[in-house]
C-alpha cells in the first residue's frame, strides 16, 4: 500500500484549525489510515487503496477536516464551461489507448510545496489506481505554453520531440531506450510501431502518454495556469482520476475549467465535478452494524465523512450526495462502512456468538499450505490473482468452448463479469502482463474456482484447484512432466496414470491428463502457439492444473 509524506503545516493550514502531532498521530489512523512516523516537520501515513482521493496532503486534510467537524458536509466545485478549449482525438489511438480527460485550472497559486504535492499524487496514484500507468496516466502542464484546440493522435517511432529533463530532442524509440521514464514503461507501448503523443495547435508536443511529458511545456514556481490530463484504456478509470486530481490542486485555489472532447463518434465536456446519488436504507445499515440508527444519526455521520444527505423524519431511506472524488463508494454497503468509521470502531460493544463449537482451521486449508510450501521448493513463486474473470478469458483466449458459469448481474467493468472456473487463464494473464521481467518465469496458484452444480443448495459450488506455469525459451512437455511426476511423487500420490489429453489450450499430442483410479486429478501439457498469441505472449510455456480436493481425498486413503 503506498506511503504518502505530509508536511505538518501543510496538512494544519488545510484541515483549517490549529493541531499538534500527537493530535494528528492519534486521529488519523481512526479515519482509515496507518501512520507510520513523524519526522523533521513531516510525517507519513499509509493509505489504503480504497481511498485513492487521500493521497495528496490536500485530499488527506479534506478528509481530515470532515472528520473531526471543522468542515463536515458536501464539497463542492464550480467548473466553467469549456468556451475554446477543445481536444480533438484521432481514432488512430483508439487500438492501444483511446481515453483522454482533461481539465484546466486558472490563476493558480503555485509554490513549492503545491509542486511537490502534485507530483507526489501523480506518483501514488500512477503506482495504485492507474496500475503502474497501464490502466491510466497523468500528464499536468503548464496552460500559457499550449495553444488549442489540442489533438491527441499517433506518430511513428522516429518522431523527436524533448522529453522533460532532457538536453535536445530524440526520437521516440530513442525515448523507450534511453530516457529513464521510458526505459520504466517501454513495456506498456512494446509491439506498437506508433506512439500516442498530444499536440498542440501549433505542433508544440505536450506529451507522449503513458510515458513522459515534453520539457516545452513543463510546470515551474512561475506557472499559474494548469492543464491537466488522464490518458486511458479504461474510460471511467481516466475520469475518476481527473476528477481526482483536480479536485486535490482545486483545494489549493483557482478555478476549474473544463475541456470539451470529440472523438470520432462522441463528445464530452470533462471534468465532471458533480456529486453522484445513492440511496441508503437506515434499515439496511443497523442491520448491519447492530446499533439504532435515525436519520438525524446517519446525517451527522455521513456528513463526518464528507457527504451531504437529504431526508426527514422517520423515512426508511434518504438520499446521499457523493463526492467527485470519492470513487469508491459502489454500493449502499461503502456508505454503511463510512458511516461505522465516523461512529467508531472503539465505540461498538463486542459480543461473543452463541455457538457450541471450537473453530479450527478447515482441512483443505492445512493441506494447501502444505502445497504451496511443495511447490516453492520446486522453485515455483506463488501469485494470487482474482475470482473474477470474463468469459474472454476463459474462453476464447484459451481456445476451449465455452461452459456454463457463474456470472455477475451487475458488472461494473467488462473486466470481471464471471466467476472463473480455473486458474491457468489467470495465470496466463500473469505472465502476460510481466514480460519485462527476465525469464525463466515459475509461477504457481492454489486457490478456489466457482463451479455450477444443482446439487447444492446455492447452485454452486467451489473447488480448490492447484496451478502452475513454466516461461522461457526452452519449456516444453518434458519440463512439466517432470514436474507433475515430482509433485505427485511428493504427496504420496501412487497408482496414477497418464492417459492423451484433447485440449485446445495445448498442443496435440503434448498434453496428458492424470488418472488415479480412473478418476481425473489432473492434467498437464504444452501451451498451444495460438494461445501464447492470444495472450501476446514471445515465450513458450508449459502447464499444470490439479484438482486439490481430490487429491486430498487419495492422499486421506494411503
Amino acid at each position: 500500500m503506498p506511503v504518502i509524506s505530509v508536511n505538518l503545516q501543510e496538512f494544519v493550514k488545510f484541515v483549517g484549525t490549529d493541531l499538534s502531532i500527537t493530535e494528528i498521530a492519534e486521529a488519523l489512523p481512526m479515519l482509515g489510515v496507518a501512520w507510520e512516523g513523524y519526522h523533521d516537520g513531516e510525517f507519513s501515513v499509509e493509505v489504503f487503496p480504497n481511498r485513492p482521493d487521500m493521497l495528496s496532503v490536500e485530499g488527506l486534510a479534506r478528509a481530515f477536516s470532515s472528520f473531526i467537524g471543522v468542515r463536515p458536509g458536501l464539497r463542492r466545485f464550480e467548473v466553467e464551461s469549456p468556451g475554446g478549449r477543445v481536444t480533438r482525438v484521432e481514432g488512430k489511438v483508439s487500438p492501444i489507448r483511446p481515453y483522454i480527460g482533461m481539465a484546466v485550472i486558472l490563476d493558480f497559486p503555485m509554490e513549492e510545496n503545491a509542486l511537490l504535492s502534485m507530483m507526489q499524487l501523480q506518483e501514488k496514484l500512477h503506482i495504485t489506481h492507474c496500475r503502474r500507468r497501464r490502466k491510466a496516466s497523468i500528464g499536468i502542464y503548464d496552460l500559457d505554453t499550449i495553444v488549442f484546440p489540442i489533438t491527441y493522435t499517433t506518430k511513428p517511432v522516429d518522431f523527436r520531440f524533448r522529453p522533460l529533463e532532457w538536453d535536445s530532442k530524440i526520437t521516440l524509440r530513442d525515448i523507450l531506450l534511453k530516457h529513464p521514464k521510458g526505459i520504466e514503461y517501454a513495456y506498456i507501448l512494446e509491439g506498437l510501431d506508433r506512439y500516442p503523443i498530444l499536440l498542440d495547435n501549433n505542433g508544440t508536443v505536450l506529451s507522449m502518454p503513458p510515458i513522459i511529458n515534453s520539457e516545452d511545456t513543463k510546470v515551474t514556481l512561475n506557472t499559474t495556469n494548469l492543464l491537466i490530463d488522464v490518458t486511458g484504456t479504461h474510460l471511467k478509470t481516466v475520469l475518476e482520476v481527473l476528477n481526482i486530481v483536480t479536485s486535490s490542486i482545486a483545494e489549493r485555489g483557482g478555478r476549474i475549467g473544463a475541456v470539451r472532447i470529440l472523438y470520432p463518434n462522441k463528445e464530452l465536456v470533462t471534468p465532471d465535478m458533480n456529486p453522484r446519488s445513492m440511496v441508503l436504507n437506515i434499515k439496511y445499515a443497523t442491520k448491519l452494524l447492530g446499533i439504532d440508527l435515525t436519520v438525524k444519526d446517519v446525517k451527522m455521520h455521513l456528513r463526518k465523512m464528507g457527504y451531504e444527505v437529504e431526508g426527514k423524519g422517520n423515512c426508511d431511506e434518504v438520499e446521499v450526495l457523493i463526492p467527485c472524488y470519492r470513487t469508491d463508494i459502489m454500493h449502499q454497503i461503502d456508505l454503511v462502512e463510512d458511516i461505522a468509521i465516523a461512529y467508531g470502531y472503539g465505540n461498538f460493544e463486542p459480543e461473543l456468538p452463541s455457538i457450541s463449537t471450537i473453530g479450527e482451521e478447515d482441512d483443505i486449508e492445512k493441506f494447501s499450505h502444505v502445497l504451496r510450501d511443495l511447490m516453492v521448493g520446486f522453485n515455483m513463486q506463488e501469485v494470487i490473482t482474482f475470482y473474477l474473470s470474463n468469459e474472454d478469458k476463459l474462453f476464447r483466449r484459451m481456445e476451449v468452448p465455452a461452459e456454463p458459469l457463474v456470472k455477475t448481474a451487475n458488472p461494473k467493468t467488462e473486466e470481471y463479469t464471471v466467476l472463473r472456473t480455473w486458474l491457468l487463464p489467470s495465470l496466463m494473464e500473469v505472465l502476460s502482463r510481466n514480460q519485462h521481467n527476465e525469464y525463466p518465469q515459475r509461477i504457481f496458484e492454489v486457490d478456489d474456482v466457482v463451479i455450477l452444480d444443482e446439487k447444492t443448495d446455492t447452485g454452486a459450488r467451489t473447488e480448490r484447484k492447484l496451478a502452475a506455469a513454466v516461461c522461457h525459451a526452452d519449456t516444453g512437455f518434458h519440463e512439466i512432466k517432470g514436474l507433475v511426476e515430482s509433485f505427485l511423487k511428493n504427496i504420496g500420490i501412487r497408482g496414477y496414470k497418464f492417459e492423451e489429453l484433447e485440449k485446445g489450450c495445448f498442443i496435440t499430442g503434448r498434453a496428458a491428463k492424470v488418472l488415479v483410479e480412473q478418476d481425473e486429478i489432473g492434467y498437464f501439457g504444452e501451451i498451444h502457439p495460438k494461445v501464447l498469441e492470444n495472450w501476446g505472449l514471445k515465450m513458450p510455456v508449459s502447464a499444470m492444473e490439479f484438482s486439490v480436493n481430490k487429491i486430498y481425498r487419495y492422499v486421506k486413503e494411503i
